[in-house]
């Protein structure tokens, strides 16, 4: 990467990087208008909410993209606060989220920023799955909701669990481009410290070194739609040396559909699918990510 040189920012991706002076690799993930912006207005959540979904996409999306297989990485908690449920998906680029609320809890939120996890989610864990499909068995792993942001809670997961020297920042805001309206962007940087062996020798001392300059790195830069990332990386990196590759696209797209949902409804209890009928004849479900209705004849699901 060269200073100076004329760049074009580019959202919604999230695209892997490694330093040449030092024993760190990590990804980075930038999403604009078309990715994040309708996740977070589909369902008018107050401010600390969609900011809480939203670094929770982002951190789906940088965990998912270290993986080596396909699947589905979920971030999800449960919770007696204000927000009671919290789901990031994200499966092969395909990013989706959902925030349910308690009653009342809009209004006590109302004029709320940022928030601690546990304030929002009233304590508790973020569960962290990967599910490789119907014939694995899903590997799960839990992150105490006992740091100030998302990013320090799942930093304390790698450094406790998989035993990994991580480095997490999270930010999402609301900002205007040009003629546009007013619109969510979200990013994120998450880089590992590579382990020392008889060729790199002890890479604690470089570590640090990129920590330092990792820390360094501003909300304002993460969210800033004029600053690519390759820039942004540069910015923080150049004494180091830094490479970028494999950028993967990610969008705003649910995986529901019409069959999984019947699949789901023919599990229930055929009177109580029977008292579900509307009367056009059709039992009526609502995707609670995306919105989409759905009508499902009875005789599908065997009522």
């Amino acid at each position: 990467m060269v200073p100076g040189q004329a760049v074009t920012a580019a959202d919604n991706r999230v695209s892997s990087f490694s330093l040449d002076g030092a024993p760190v690799r990590g990804r980075i993930v930038r999403m604009g208008a078309e990715a994040i912006d309708p996740i977070l207005r589909r369902h008018e959540y107050p401010r600390s909410v969609a900011m809480l979904l939203g670094e929770a996409l982002a951190l789906a999306a940088l965990i998912g993209a270290l993986l080596k297989v396909n699947g589905r990485l979920v971030v999800q908690a449960q919770g007696e606060g204000p927000i009671t449920l919290l789901v990031a998906e994200h499966a092969a680029g395909a990013l989706r989220g959902y925030a349910r609320l308690a009653d009342g809890a809009a209004d006590q939120l109302a004029q709320a920023h940022r928030l601690p996890p546990v304030s929002l989610l009233g304590g508790g864990t973020l569960v962290m799955t990967l599910d490789q499909g119907p014939d694995t068995t899903p590997y799960q792993g839990v992150v105490p909701l006992d740091g100030e942001t998302l990013a320090a809670c799942a930093e304390n997961y790698f450094r406790v669990s998989e035993q990994t020297d991580t480095g997490i920042r999270l930010a999402v805001g609301e900002v205007a481009t040009g003629d546009a309206p007013v619109h969510w962007r979200a990013g994120g940087v998450l880089m590992q410290r590579i382990a020392g062996d008889a060729a790199r020798g002890d890479t604690i001392e470089d570590w640090s070194r990129a920590r330092h300059l990792f820390n360094t790195l501003t909300d304002s830069e993460l969210v800033d739609p004029a600053l690519a990332d390759d820039r942004l990386l540069y910015r923080l990196f150049h004494e180091e040396g830094v490479r970028m590759s494999d950028a993967s696209a990610l969008a705003d797209l649910c995986t529901c559909n019409e069959q999984r949902l019947t699949a789901v409804m023919r599990q229930f209890p055929k009177a109580e699918l029977r008292d579900l009928v509307e009367q056009d004849g059709f039992l009526h479900a609502r995707c609670q990510f995306c919105s989409r209705d759905y009508l499902i004849a009875p005789s599908e699901v065997g009522a």
